[in-house]
Formats: C-alpha cells, sequence, structure tokens
C-alpha cells in the first residue's frame, strides 16, 4: 500500500513538473525575457517584415526563448519621425529607417541617398561595404547601433503622365516625404515646388487629387498600392534609397553579452540575404506593374539624360556643409572613381 501511494505521489508530482515545463516554454516562445519592440512602416506581408519574422523565431531559437521581437508593422507606430521620437523616450526600440528617418540621428549618412549617384549595384555594395565601420562609428556616438545596411532600392518615379526629361516635371504635382531635405533639393532643381506629406498620408493625397506624382521602389509601390492610382513608371532609378537597421544603444547595452553578440551577428547576415532578395523582388515586381496597365517610360539617353544626371551634381554642392561634410562627399567620390 505504501508503495503504491508513493508511486502515485511520484507520478503526481512529475505530472505538475512536466505542465510547468510546458507551460513556461509557450511563455517563453510568446514572450522571452527581453523583448525587442521593433517598428517600421513595411506592411504585414511585405517581404521586409517577412524576413524580420524569420530572424526573430531564428533569434528565439538559438537564444532558448530569451530574446525576440514584438514587430509593429505597417506604420501602426506612426512614420519613421513619429517612430524615432518613441525610441529616444523608450517606447520603441528598435527599427529599418529610410533616409527621412535616420538622417534625423546622422545626416551625414543621406549623403548616399544623393539623386543619380549609383549607376548599378557594384557601386551601391562597394561604397557600403567601405564606409561600414565609419558610419557605425558615428551612429555609436548618437546613441545606435548599426545592425546592418537594409536596402531599400532603387526608386522610381510614379506619374499619372510621362516623364521623358527634366522639363516634364513642370506642372506635376509631385509629394516629397516630409522632412527629407535632399528630395525637397532634388524637386526643386528639376524645377518643381513639391507637396511635403507623411508616408502615411499619401494614399489620401493621390485619391483626393493633391498629388499626381510619387516616387518608390516598384515593391515599395506595390505594397502602399500606389501604382494602381498611376498611369506610368520611369525605368531610370530616380535615386537608389539606402536603409538601416538600427537599436537604441541604451537598450542594446540591457542585454547579456551573448544576446547583443547573438542579435548584432544575426542581423548583419540577415541583411545581406535580404538585400539580395529585394534586388529579386523588385525586377519582378517591375514585371507585375506593367501587366497591371502601367506603362514603363524607357530610360532616357543623351542630352536627356545628361540633363538628369546634371541634376545630381546641384543638389550635392548645394547639400555640400548642410548635411553632410565635403570630405565624406569626396570619399564616396573617391571610391567610385568619380572627379570631384
Amino acid at each position: 500500500m505504501f508503495k503504491s501511494k508513493t508511486g502515485i505521489l511520484i507520478f503526481f508530482l512529475l505530472g505538475i513538473w512536466l505542465c510547468l515545463c510546458l507551460c513556461w516554454t509557450g511563455n517563453a516562445a510568446a514572450s522571452p525575457r527581453y523583448s525587442i519592440k521593433f517598428a517600421t512602416v513595411p506592411p504585414e506581408g511585405s517581404t521586409w517584415i517577412k524576413h524580420l519574422r524569420t530572424i526573430d523565431k531564428d533569434i528565439r531559437k538559438k537564444s532558448s526563448g530569451q530574446l525576440g521581437f514584438r514587430i509593429y508593422a505597417g506604420g501602426i507606430a506612426g512614420d519613421e519621425l513619429d517612430v524615432l521620437k518613441k525610441i529616444r523616450i523608450g517606447q520603441i526600440h528598435s527599427t529599418a529607417f529610410s533616409g527621412v528617418g535616420f538622417g534625423q540621428i546622422l545626416p551625414m549618412v543621406r549623403v548616399l541617398d544623393l539623386p543619380f549617384l549609383f549607376r548599378n549595384n557594384k557601386e551601391i555594395d562597394l561604397v557600403h561595404r567601405k564606409l561600414r565601420d565609419f558610419f557605425s562609428r558615428a551612429f555609436r556616438k548618437k546613441g545606435f547601433e548599426l545592425l546592418g545596411w537594409a536596402e531599400v532600392g532603387n526608386v522610381h518615379l510614379f506619374s499619372k503622365k510621362p516623364i521623358r526629361s527634366v522639363n516634364d516635371f513642370s506642372g506635376l504635382k509631385v509629394w516629397t516625404w516630409s522632412g527629407d531635405p535632399i528630395a525637397k533639393e532634388t524637386f526643386s532643381a528639376m524645377g518643381v515646388n513639391p507637396i511635403p506629406l507623411a508616408i502615411t498620408d499619401v494614399t489620401t493625397a493621390i485619391n483626393t487629387g493633391m498629388i499626381d506624382t510619387v516616387y518608390a521602389p516598384p515593391l515599395g509601390a506595390l505594397a502602399l498600392q500606389w501604382h494602381s492610382s498611376m498611369n506610368y513608371m520611369t525605368a531610370l532609378p530616380f535615386v537608389h534609397s539606402t536603409g538601416a537597421a538600427l537599436i537604441s544603444l541604451k537598450y542594446l547595452n540591457k542585454l547579456p553579452d551573448n544576446l547583443s553578440g547573438l542579435l548584432v551577428g544575426t542581423f548583419n547576415r540577415s541583411m545581406n540575404d535580404l538585400t539580395l532578395i529585394l534586388r529579386k523582388q523588385n525586377k519582378k515586381a517591375v514585371e507585375v506593374i506593367k501587366n497591371c496597365g502601367i506603362k514603363i517610360i524607357p530610360a532616357p539617353s543623351g542630352d536627356a539624360l545628361e540633363q538628369f544626371y546634371s541634376i545630381h551634381g546641384q543638389v550635392a554642392r548645394k547639400l555640400t556643409g548642410k548635411i553632410y561634410p565635403k570630405d565624406v562627399l569626396d570619399s564616396v567620390y573617391e571610391i567610385l572613381k568619380r572627379p570631384h
């Protein structure tokens, strides 16, 4: 009788222990000890968010459920300037910014967003690689860790009317991201007085006729459904938009060394993979856009192309000393073997 009761007791205690272990494991998966609040503009279901969820799954597994992300997608935490404010007060810990957002932290990085700067992916990758350490150190001084370049991609113009030359901008109602001095200066050099709006207000502005021309990577235009209201897309990239995945150093320094190392290492590798994926998907997105009835305006040549390229020089000179120092711009030109 004693042995039987002892066996039942042991079995009962083992059952309780097993249930507690299962409950702890489930809670760890759902609510890691260190939960990084990550906010970004790309919508749920986009390539960016799918990749981020893959990173989250990988980090949770490698950290045994100690570290993970809580993701706020689709601008629900606001646009990039709103997110930056929330990071600074500790409501959000990490984000993926385009130039508009990280330009508020470290303006000189916007040198990479100058119009018509890059001519191909090889040039983009070379500059990013050569200047990575330089910009990483500069971000740290501003209280952020650069987790990796998070490419936004080549940005194209989408419009109601065809744009084949700089002169075609006359009379267009062009959107510019509020708080983006490079886009504003670029359109001004093209003879346009752009209409500044938060990215979350663009769809409404298109529908009401406030604007008739926008810019985005093809994949972004599809995800935001901007293409559905436009008739034309320019084949010539307007700019290459550099993105950056950043995390608050204040939060990163709270993590144990093994978890911070895991986070930084995983993100860096994953961002390189994401860049290759996005480049392929942007090519596919152009085909989808074309099949939707959008006419692709071929890249200009001759004088018309040189007219666009001359915009780069005008904007670069005008913003030197205001957004980035001359030596940073010169470093980019040296890497690209361009005259300066």
